[in-house]
């Protein structure tokens, strides 16, 4: 046996294991309601940075005052607040066998029964500890002892069926026949047939514009409103094709909505489709103008079409064959299935009723054949793998699985996330019998809120059930699934391997974090083992320690069993998270190398202007969820990508390491992701009816945000990342020297040891400073940071006299050392500029920012086209765009910097509304001008410096051929002193554009020449 065959455990520890288990099976009782309610401040803290040189305040000890932030916040806390949390205890109940209130609906979204059920209840544990840590309102508390009482008494009715006789068993796969297709073969649903209708994943959908979803139909009876496909949440929101619409005729009919039946934009044929022979059906989206096709023909169209796909959210409910209103299921045989992301042209509907792919090669987006010889999973025959499960016909009730393990809690079935490993290693599909969908993401969800329902409110009864789930996943990743006949002793390293390594399903968060955590409150060091079989060795650990960079890659066969070509951001970045807490723990220093190196991948190789990651690139599969290419910025900018939640997680990675290095770069990352990303990932409005945040931020020309996310990943952590902005605002020493000031927030800090209250008062980043207000006695440094950004000065003051200090350095912190008494005053001035933020691989393709905020035009420019702006002839010596190439326009309502540019509105990205925007744009200067002075030579390029692409874009040569021109390379130089410190720049560029081929001696003089002549263009006016 080979060391990466050596068993988590032996058979021995295996029967010893399974012993104590049942021996904590015994004594599995929730505790009372009232019992062990600890006070916070009395819970050690063994979070991130707990050990570390800088440490975190907790959440409690920092107050968030009026601002940004807390505006964002509070319109959270008003969601958690309306919201009834009974919902989210249906599913568990359900596992439990225990009954559910009359009237309640499921949360919906991806909390709808599915795979990935129970997630959003540990994220609304962490929004409500964290919201009553805020202010210490008791509805949050009330609200969140409720829920972990019911969690509890779940967890023990789940642990008390260990005695039922029987179960364990694997469920028996239904017999789901094929029958014969219009090419090959095809599904039959109902009408005596097994399979009722089918579950497709999320993806075959998500972010969807354009688009054309055709399919074979052989009805084989009449019925009104029963559904080909049915795409949505629920009855308000929903976009479906029925065969058969119910109205006058029953001809066939699409339509989408986000307001019900009442307000559904339509597209109705003209005659009913015959029983008993194929029809062909296709509707395509393209703008505005949506097209119904009927066996090729072209019979209906609406040209006011203003929703798509992208309107539903992120829809739970991805069904063939069945309706969000509880319409008849589809009677009927369907074949080919295909879902494009384009509208496709008439021809090539056309074409489709003449062979399988016709001339298109099939749904680019899904393509479900059905040429399976049978079975309960639709195989996608396009590039992506996105499997459908096919539901079969319900068969009654039965008894109540029991567990394998003791401690389990779960809003699925506990088969569904022990089936993930040996024997039966199951890939995420959409089969609620043989599929996962990410199950140790969902039990680290429900791990993590409970932990926080401890730390930040005392719960004692939220510590005694997460630590039972902790020795439930123990054996559940060591003895594995010991009931299933197939079982042949425990999991193994490499089966370890092969688990993370698979695509979503082995998908986990950050559950390697909760781990070190329970082994530093218990004591008990099974639990740091737990975190350690996380550890993704196939591939992705041992390379981030070594430093490769392989998260998208050409050949991925070479790097693991069952590794794909890119990794899926999020599937990936909270487990490095993870690593860090367990180096904390004593794990080893390849943990932290793993972590630091991994960022290191994604900022700045991956990072869009908004701190984003993540999406497409020409030649690449179609799954916006997953990285590009090491350097690819400007071909990565597509109509998606960018997930909020891999953002958070990013972010959180930063910080984390911060504690560790104590770099401020981090801190400036993490900044950029808060005041962008995050911010702006809420909308500003008042509804409680969902969560209002965003899944994508896309950057692509003309493109907008979504709100809502109702039972979403990101929807889930939206509820978090919102409750939790005071937490990386001030920092402490370990040692207690020192105070660390990282972000400019009105807030107050409590360092009750050291007998210190600081109050920050500020409207930043509405404006460019901020005061702090020290109430306390005695020696203390402060440090201050100097944001990277901060390039026009950083002025300090204390009690109104400027502080001795060296010229503060951008990307660094200052330090005030002094004796401090109460009331004294710290005044800090850090004026904003527009700074232009160029595409690493395509300088041209820019960002505006202001201070540590990004700008995007507002308005569709239209067709994905970017707007075009020459900027270069506006500026002054002293190199300061917003004296007139991008000009201040005032302030919004709410007190948001307003600019202007070439008739364009700029604004910050964090304003949180569903206008089209830019974040890039193409900066075009065609002639090397000063002012208004020509030289009359063309503004040539220089491509030295492009990065090299690791891998491969479609259509584009790398590196590319846009690169910096003269006048980048000039003004990257600003500000200029004096008229001839600027001439001799101009000359100095001058002759090494020459030296390089890029421009003759004759165009070198007109160029020194034209800057030499326009001193009295490029003279600042005082």
């Amino acid at each position: 046996m080979t060391p990466s065959e050596k068993p988590g455990v032996s058979r021995r520890t295996f029967v010893r294991a399974s012993a104590l288990g049942l021996a904590v099976a015994a004594t599995a009782e929730p505790l009372p309601a009232d019992a062990g309610v600890k006070e916070p401040a009395a819970i050690p803290y063994v979070g991130a940075g707990s050990n570390t040189a800088v440490r975190p305040f907790a959440l409690r000890e920092v107050r968030l005052n009026a601002g940004l932030l807390q505006e964002k916040r509070d319109r959270m806390k008003a969601f958690l607040q309306a919201y009834d949390e009974r919902r989210f205890l249906m599913l568990f109940n359900d596992q439990a066998g225990r009954p559910n209130p009359p009237g309640l609906q499921l949360p919906g979204g991806w909390e709808n029964g599915g795979l990935l059920s129970g997630h959003w209840a540990g994220h609304y544990l962490s929004a409500l500890a964290q919201a009553y840590a805020d202010q210490g309102e008791q509805v949050f508390k009330d609200k969140l002892d409720w829920m972990v009482d019911e969690l509890a008494a779940c967890q023990a009715a789940i642990t008390a069926r260990m005695d039922a006789p029987g179960g364990g068993d694997e469920p028996e796969e239904p017999v789901i026949g094929r029958v014969e297709g219009r090419f090959g073969n095809g599904l039959r649903l109902n009408g005596g047939s097994t399979a009722e209708h089918l579950r497709l994943p999320q993806e075959a959908v998500s972010q969807l514009t354009d688009f054309t979803i055709a399919a074979w139909v052989n009805l084989a009876a009449a019925q009104s409103w029963s559904r080909v496909f049915d795409f949505g949440q629920n009855t308000t929101v929903n976009m479906f094709l029925t065969a058969r619409s119910g109205a006058s005729g029953n001809p066939p009919r699409f339509a989408i909505t986000v307001g019900g039946s009442g307000q559904e934009q339509q597209i109705t044929g003209t005659s009913a489709l015959p029983t008993g022979q194929w029809t062909h059906l296709a509707v395509t989206l393209a703008g505005s103008v949506g097209t119904l096709y009927v066996n090729g023909a072209a019979v209906a169209a609406n040209t006011g079409m203003t929703l798509n796909p992208t309107s539903l959210g992120v829809p739970g409910n991805i069904w063939i064959g069945r309706s969000q209103y509880g319409d008849p299921l589809l009677d009927a045989t369907i074949d080919e299935f295909h879902i494009f992301d384009r509208a496709l042209s008439a021809a090539e509907i056309q074409s489709l009723t003449d062979s399988a792919a016709g001339s298109t090669g099939g749904g680019n987006i899904a393509w479900y054949r059905f040429d399976e010889e049978g079975g309960a999973t639709a195989l996608d025959s396009s590039p992506n793998g996105r499997d459908a499960g096919i539901v079969p016909v319900t068969q009654g009730g039965g008894a109540l699985w029991v567990p394998t393990h003791p401690g389990y809690l779960g809003a699925i079935p506990e088969d569904a996330v022990i089936r993930l490993g040996p024997p039966r290693f199951a890939v995420y599909g959409s089969n609620l019998d043989t599929n996962v969908w990410a199950p140790w993401y969902t039990q680290h969800k429900i791990m993590r809120g409970l932990l926080d329902a401890y730390y930040l409110t005392g719960n004692e009864q939220a510590r005694e059930v997460v630590i039972k789930m902790a020795e439930w996943a123990h054996l559940a990743l060591t003895v594995g699934d010991k009931n299933h006949p197939q079982y042949q002793g425990p999991i193994t390293r490499s089966d370890l391997n092969l688990m993370w390594d698979t695509y979503i399903a082995g998908e986990y968060g950050g559950a390697n974090e909760v781990f070190p955590e329970i082994h530093a409150l218990t004591g008990d060091a099974r639990h740091l083992d737990t975190a350690k079989l996380f550890d993704n060795r196939e591939s992705l650990f041992g390379a981030c320690v070594e430093n490769r960079d392989i998260l998208v890659v050409t050949d991925p066969a070479d790097l693991g069993r069952r590794r794909p070509a890119r990794l899926h951001v999020n599937q990936h970045v909270p487990n490095f998270v993870g690593y860090l807490r367990i180096f904390e723990q004593g794990g080893g220093q390849d943990y932290f190398r793993a972590a630091e190196n991994f960022y290191g991948m994604i900022v700045p190789h991956r990072m869009f202007s908004h701190g984003g990651t993540g999406g497409n690139y020409p030649g690449s599969n179609n799954n916006i969820e997953m990285f590009q290419n090491r350097d690819n910025i400007a071909n990565a900018i597509a109509q998606g990508g960018a997930e909020t939640c891999s953002i958070y997680n990013v972010s959180k990675l930063a910080r984390n390491l911060f504690f560790h290095t104590q770099d401020p770069a981090y801190l400036d990352y993490y900044e950029r992701a808060v005041l962008n990303q995050i911010a702006g990932s809420r909308a500003d409005t008042a509804t409680t009816a969902n969560p209002q945040v965003t899944y994508f931020q896309p950057l692509t020309p003309g493109a907008n945000r979504s709100y809502g996310n109702t039972g979403t990943c990101c929807g889930g952590t939206g509820l978090e990342n919102h409750t939790k902005y005071q937490e990386s605002v001030y920092f402490k020493s370990a040692d207690g020297s020192a105070l660390w000031v990282n972000l400019f927030v009105p807030s107050a800090v409590t360092w009750a040891e050291k007998g210190f209250v600081v109050t920050q008062e500020t409207s930043f980043p509405r404006e460019a400073r901020t005061k702090l207000t020290v109430n306390g006695r005695g020696a203390l440094a402060i440090k201050l940071r100097v944001p990277e950004w901060a390039r026009n000065g950083y002025t300090v003051r204390i009690n109104g006299t400027r502080a001795p200090l060296r010229a503060a350095r951008p990307g660094t912190y200052v330090t005030l050392r002094r004796v401090w008494r109460p009331g004294d005053v710290i005044d800090v001035s850090m004026p904003f500029s527009i700074r232009i933020e160029r595409a690493i691989d395509r300088p041209d393709t820019q960002s505006v920012m202001w201070g540590p905020l990004l700008m995007p035009i507002v308005g569709d420019p239209g067709g994905g086209s970017y707007r075009e702006l020459s900027l270069y002839r506006h500026l002054k010596r002293d190199g300061d765009y917003s004296r007139a190439a991008i000009t201040p326009a005032g302030t919004s309502a709410a007190g948001d910097p307003i600019f202007t540019t070439h008739g364009f509105t700029l604004r910050p990205w964090y304003v949180g509304d569903a206008q089209a925007h830019s974040a890039y744009f193409r900066r075009v200067e065609p002639r090397i001008v000063f002012g208004s002075i020509d030289s009359g030579v063309a503004n040539v390029k220089r491509d030295d410096g492009l990065p090299r692409y690791d891998v491969p874009v479609s259509g584009i040569p790398s590196p590319g051929t846009d690169g910096l021109t003269f006048l980048d390379v000039v003004w990257d130089q600003a500000p200029f002193v004096t008229h001839g410190a600027f001439v001799a720049t101009v000359a100095r560029t001058a002759g090494e554009f020459v030296a390089a081929g890029r421009l003759t001696d004759e165009q070198r003089d007109a160029v020194v020449a034209a800057a030499a002549g326009a001193r009295r263009e490029l003279t600042p006016e005082p």
